[in-house]
């Protein structure tokens, strides 16, 4: 419970101000092991790369436990693969050209479209370019809080399914913490 509250104070800036561009350069550690289909609140879950860095790899809720699929880095609105990022390909979460509910979150090679901004606000992740329209988008990860559950945009609703903590560069689901 004390580390649960630790990680939330570390991070009261980031997920608190309403509307702030996603910070630079937030590295990381996390990752996943072959662990159980369905999860407690004893076991934090989090944003998962897979262990693909292609275009196109799905998204995907694991249980954090520290390897490189759960490693971002935060650079100017892209959310890189910590691991990636200082290569010649980096590779960042991206929303598609979809702005439906249900479109799922891919990787792709960083090319700093609309597609790969994102913003935080209230401790959601929001795609850039909805902010201002009549239905932002937001990173949702429906009902399930399994290992490999996909992740997906879904229209803003101040719900459980998107509200994020965001610390030494894991991507947490916030009602998954202790």
């Amino acid at each position: 419970m004390l580390l649960a509250r630790h990680l939330l104070a570390g991070v009261a800036v980031a997920v608190v101000s309403a509307s702030t561009v996603l910070p630079a350069a937030a590295a990381t550690a996390a990752a996943h092991l072959p662990a159980p289909d369905t999860l407690t609140h004893e076991a934090p879950v989090c944003l998962d790369a897979t262990k693909s860095r292609t275009n196109g790899t799905k998204v995907q809720l694991w249980q954090c436990v520290g390897n490189a699929n759960q490693k971002f880095v935060i650079d100017n609105g892209l959310i890189k693969v910590e691991d990636t990022a200082g290569t010649a390909t980096p590779m960042c979460l991206d929303a598609t050209k979809s702005r439906t509910n249900g479109a799922q979150v891919q990787l792709w090679q960083c090319v700093s479209n609309t597609n790969q901004l994102w913003v935080i606000r209230r401790g959601e992740i929001v795609i850039k370019d909805t902010i201002d329209t009549a239905s932002p988008m937001c990173l949702d990860v429906g009902n399930s809080r399994a290992n490999g559950t996909k992740v997906r945009l879904w229209k803003c609703m101040n719900n459980a399914n998107q509200k994020f903590v965001i610390y030494d560069g894991k991507i947490k689901l916030q009602d998954t913490l202790a």
